[in-house]
């Protein structure tokens, strides 16, 4: 009895597969699997018991706006020395650096 339902969900994914255009098909998928992840969420609290509050985080230091609205961003990562030569010697004759190796 197990083959026939078995069977009969790999015909109806088959004939959406075929019918169905992609978007479609992955918006569903989408809201099948979240759908199936907040069953099985649910599945582990108990009805009595109030879901778990999150911790409160630290604030965020405030950012200084400019006039336009822009806030400025982090600053990148740097280099170390050594691999900085590297890099500006690499990108200064890449055609040495490649017969090097």
């Amino acid at each position: 009895m197990k083959w026939v339902l078995a069977l009969a969900l790999l015909g109806g994914l088959a004939y959406a597969a075929v019918t169905m255009s992609p978007r479609t098909a992955a918006k569903l998928a989408a809201r099948g699997l979240r759908s199936g992840w907040d069953w099985v969420a649910s599945l582990s609290h108990d009805a009595t018991r109030a879901p778990p509050k999150r911790k409160a985080q630290a604030a965020a230091p405030p950012h200084r706006t400019t006039r336009d609205g822009i806030v400025p961003q982090p600053p990148k990562e740097t280099l170390h020395p050594s691999d900085r030569a590297a890099l500006d010697a690499l990108v200064a004759e890449p055609k040495a650096a490649r017969i090097g190796h």
